[in-house]
């Protein structure tokens, strides 16, 4: 069984509301995808052609993220109901991660609960930061912990806002600066202790962790030596690694040698498939596929890759 656990659906409908509501933002991010234009029916036989059995949908940038309590809210709803009518009408070909109001706390407890509950999602999706705000930020506290009492999945996913100094201009906020929102965001749930706390809190960090696999000894040692001296200001228990290898991964990446990266650093059964679709699409979309099996692992790494991992962690039936 394969498994697509990062892709997005960007309906006009859910568009035309963030735009009524003061979203700036809304159709320039949809235009940036070259397969915006396929219906969900042309992407069924898409799937199909590519032996994909489910594609999970996530509403990813532009998120609900409005000012005003109501107006997020009715984003978040209308966006969550356009999803469960796609699972509903296509037999299981596509599943989804819901999007929650942000930052409103009590009102994104409530969405994230009638998405799991209500609508029968397999787990929530929130921005890497949430209109400016990192995710650490003392007010989601709550969030977090109503989340890990569950023992839900939490699928991150960057925002677009560049992840460093220098990355305006160029495109770079979406070419280097998305991944590196990955990173930091990962790095922030670690350190500040939100994965001490919420052990249950079960995440997905898109990308291939961004730059976390190349830099995780790094990470080790400049913690151990800011434990040392006594700079360290974090309230994490262990090494940032004990943490990251809790976490998962996909592959949206599309090279070989970064994909490996990723596995020897948390282990193949933490990697699961990604496409980005609708921003990878065509020729890409494939690339996106077909390097997992072109990537030197072994047939059971692969098959886990595939499905096997996305199966047992989101808890999806075979088909």
């Amino acid at each position: 069984m394969r498994i697509d656990v990062h892709a997005h659906y960007f309906p006009e409908e859910y568009l035309d509301t963030l735009t009524r509501l003061g979203h700036a933002g809304a159709r320039p991010a949809a235009a940036r995808a070259p397969g915006h234009g396929m219906s969900l029916a042309e992407r069924a036989d898409l799937l199909a052609e590519h032996g994909i059995d489910c594609q999970v949908l996530s509403v990813a940038s532009p998120g609900p993220y409005l000012p005003e309590v109501a107006a997020a809210t009715e984003a978040a709803r209308l966006a969550n109901d356009l999803y469960a009518d796609a699972c509903q009408r296509f037999g299981g070909r596509f599943a989804a991660f819901g999007t929650v109001p942000l930052p409103h706390t009590d009102a994104a407890i409530a969405e994230a609960e009638r998405c799991l509950d209500a609508l029968g999602f397999l787990g929530i999706t929130v921005g890497c930061s949430v209109a400016g705000r990192q995710l650490d930020d003392p007010a989601f506290e709550p969030f977090f912990a109503a989340l890990d009492a569950r023992g839900a999945v939490l699928f991150l996913h960057p925002q677009g806002v560049g992840g460093c100094p220098g990355s305006e201009g160029f495109g770079l906020n979406w070419m280097v600066g998305a991944p590196f929102e990955d990173t930091l965001a990962a790095l922030r749930l670690v350190f500040s202790g939100l994965t001490t706390r919420y052990p249950r809190l079960r995440v997905i960090v898109p990308h291939l962790g961004g730059t976390l696999p190349f830099l995780l000894q790094r990470l080790d040692d400049q913690a151990t030596r800011m434990q040392q001296t006594g700079e360290a200001t974090y309230r994490m228990a262990g090494l940032p690694s004990e943490h990251l290898r809790r976490f998962w991964y996909d592959t949206v990446n599309s090279t070989p040698a970064a994909l490996r990266c990723t596995c020897a650093a948390f282990g193949a059964d933490r990697v699961m498939l990604g496409t980005d679709f609708p921003y990878l699409a065509g020729p890409a979309f494939s690339r996106a596929v077909r390097y997992v099996a072109e990537a030197g692992l072994t047939s059971e790494e692969t098959a886990a890759i595939y499905g096997g991992t996305a199966q047992a962690l989101l808890g999806l039936a075979s088909r």
